[in-house]
């Protein structure tokens, strides 16, 4: 583990991660080694390194005894989780051995969503909520916010679990899904407005907005279809403002190191947060992010504590002006999608095999594939983003 000049590599433990993922960190002059869940070992990670730990799952009991045992041979300079299921579990693994790496206190309000509204209560940030231990305490929320509620597992991640409110009949099929032993979600009032994404990178406490992404649903569900990165998202003052706001909330949770993707609402009272997670988004947004700034958050995160000249990597340059990606959760012919798209450059496009029809809303479990394009021509791009509208949602 040793450089060409005979300086020992720096060491890296990485929690788990899309295989997609592990050809970003190439070139950085780390050793790594990768706890990684024995059906997701792919080809980029074994091409990554050879040094790969199968786990049954990414727990802290798990994880800090793993990297102990790590440790017992060699150091371990640095501990990190790119993946939503290893975020935790790699912050009290850094917490509990002294190995810089995730904080601790950032990831727990990050991921529990009780905590962090807690925490924001009083200030900017802050949205009316409660824990309801009963659904007749959810029926009492929704009275004194008619205009609807968010109902959702304050640990849960993604659409699954989530549901709005707006009468009693969307508060019946709800809590008819609320199927397991004790009752507690999180409640907070209806935000309504215009949601978007905004993709940010933060290092040694310094904060970069990179992208504003614009977010669709499929139909009548929190599943989301649709994410675009493009000039026309948001102008310049408004771009302007968000950023600010999202600086001020992650300085507030004293956010220090890797990306976030915070989702917000652009409402009539300003701007309002729905959530913040420390991790790149999902969906690819990562790579829309990529596509349209040059930026890898995952590369990024990591960089600054490689050893290598900087000069070695390549400069950040935007490649596209304009990036989507799309989720299909209803059978499309691929050959059809190709020669619809002619005039954007497909980066990535994959189709599996349609399920049987489901008789409920779709959640992003539910997707049977995906389309990642960009492009330079705002009239190609539009023509793109109008026939996936018609014709795959």
């Amino acid at each position: 583990m040793t450089t060409d000049d005979g300086q020992r590599r720096r060491h890296i433990v990485l929690i788990g991660g899309h295989d997609e993922t592990f050809p970003h960190f190439a070139g950085l002059g780390f050793e790594f080694t990768v706890l990684q869940l024995h059906d997701a070992i792919g080809p980029n990670l074994r091409g990554l390194t050879e040094r790969i730990s199968p786990v049954a799952d990414f727990g802290p009991d798990i994880v800090v005894a793993e990297i102990t045992r790590i440790m017992r041979s060699e150091r371990v300079d640095y501990i990190f989780s790119f993946t939503e299921g290893g975020l935790l579990s790699a912050a009290l693994a850094s917490h509990r051995l002294s190995v810089p790496g995730l904080d601790l206190s950032a990831c727990e309000l990050c991921i529990d969503k009780q905590l962090m509204r807690t925490f924001l209560d009083s200030t900017e940030f802050a949205v009316a909520n409660t824990i309801c231990r009963t659904p007749a305490e959810v029926r009492a929320f929704l009275l004194q916010h008619p205009q609807g509620l968010v109902l959702k597992d304050p640990a849960g991640s993604g659409s699954e679990g989530v549901f709005i409110v707006r009468d009693e009949r969307d508060l019946t099929a709800a809590l008819d899904e609320q199927t397991g032993d004790g009752f507690v979600m999180l409640a907070e009032e209806y935000l309504p407005g215009r949601e978007i994404s905004v993709e940010t990178l933060t290092i040694d406490g310094n904060h970069r907005v990179l992208a504003v992404t614009n977010k669709k649903l499929h139909r009548n569900s929190l599943a989301e279809e649709q994410h675009v990165v493009s000039p026309d998202v948001v102008d310049d003052d408004m771009f302007h403002i968000i950023s600010a706001y999202c600086e001020r909330l992650l300085t507030r949770i004293n956010y220090q190191h890797g990306p976030c993707h915070i989702e917000v609402k652009i409402t009539a009272r300003g701007l309002r947060l729905i959530e913040i997670n420390n991790r790149v988004g999902g969906d690819y947004i990562g790579l829309l992010v990529e596509l349209t700034t040059g930026v890898s958050q995952f590369r990024e995160t990591l960089r600054c504590w490689s050893e290598v000249d900087s000069s070695g990597v390549g400069p950040e340059l935007a490649r596209y002006a304009y990036a989507a990606s799309h989720q299909f959760y209803e059978p499309i012919d691929p050959e059809c999608l190709r020669s619809a798209l002619r005039g954007v450059d497909i980066i990535r496009l994959h189709i599996e095999p349609a399920p049987s029809r489901l008789d409920r809303p779709r959640t992003n479990d539910d997707k049977i594939g995906w389309i990642v394009f960009a492009c330079n021509e705002s009239e190609s791009f539009k023509r793109a983003i109008d026939y996936l509208d018609v014709n795959c949602s």
